[in-house]
Parts: C-alpha cells; structure tokens; sequence
C-alpha cells in the first residue's frame, strides 16, 4: 500500500517537475522580427455597426470621413469601401435601392451619373464589393 501511494505521489511530481522545466525552458524564447520590412499595410474593420447609407442617399450618421484618402481611385480599386466612404467621395447618388439576399444580411445598389454615363455601386454588407459601368450618357 505505501509504495503505490509513494508511486502516485512521485508520478504527480514528475508531471509539474516536467511542466516547470517546460515553462521555465519557453520563458526565455524570444523572437526578433525586426528584419523583416512590409511596405503595405491594411485596416481590418467590421461593418457590423457602421452606418449606412439610407433610401434618400445620405449617411445615417455624421461621420468625419477625409475624401482625399480615396482620391486618384477608380472603380476596382474603390472595393472594400462602405458606403458612407463612397458618398463621401462621390456626393449624393441618384438612386439607392437596399435589400438582403443569401450572400448578404444587406445589399445595397448606389447609382451615379458620371461623365462616362451611369454607374452602379453594388454593395455587400457594407463592403463595395462591384462597380458597373454603362455606355455613354445618351
């Protein structure tokens, strides 16, 4: 009876003895990353809770948002912007028309007279996600 106790005693040892030199061998791994160089950087964000644009082409909320941070991109290259972003940039549309679908909780369609002629922004939950471009304004 004493040994077995004595085993699990020195077996229940043996696993913190082994966790603690474990623990006390990784504390002092350190990794230096400061040779490594990324000229690119992204912002993440959750479009949860951002506002909106609403059916009369304006934001639901007043939002402080710089224009020039997207100026000098066209089409493709405006995906990934809200829609608030978009009217910041752009003005008012003509038309906004919303709904959901399986892809999306929201969808919305902004449409916009441009020089080139109309143009749709569709959006995903927020996101741009397509810009289509029709013929001439005629």
């Amino acid at each position: 009876m004493m040994d077995a106790a004595r085993t699990r005693r020195l077996a229940g040892w043996g696993v913190a003895g082994v966790m603690a030199t474990v623990s006390l061998a990784l504390s002092g791994c350190a990794v230096e990353v400061g040779g490594f160089m990324n000229d690119k950087s992204a912002t993440a964000r959750v479009a949860t809770t951002e506002a909106v644009v609403g059916e009369d082409g304006r934001c639901t909320a007043d939002l402080s948002i710089d224009p020039s941070k997207f100026r000098g991109r066209e089409g493709e290259g405006l995906v990934g912007l809200t829609e608030c972003e978009l009217v910041a940039l752009k003005g008012e549309p003509l038309s906004v028309q919303t709904g959901s679908s399986p892809r999306a909780k929201r969808e919305t369609t902004m449409l916009y007279m441009e020089q080139t002629g109309k143009a749709l922004y569709l959006f995903q939950d927020n996101r741009l996600v397509r810009v289509v471009r029709g013929g001439g304004a005629g």
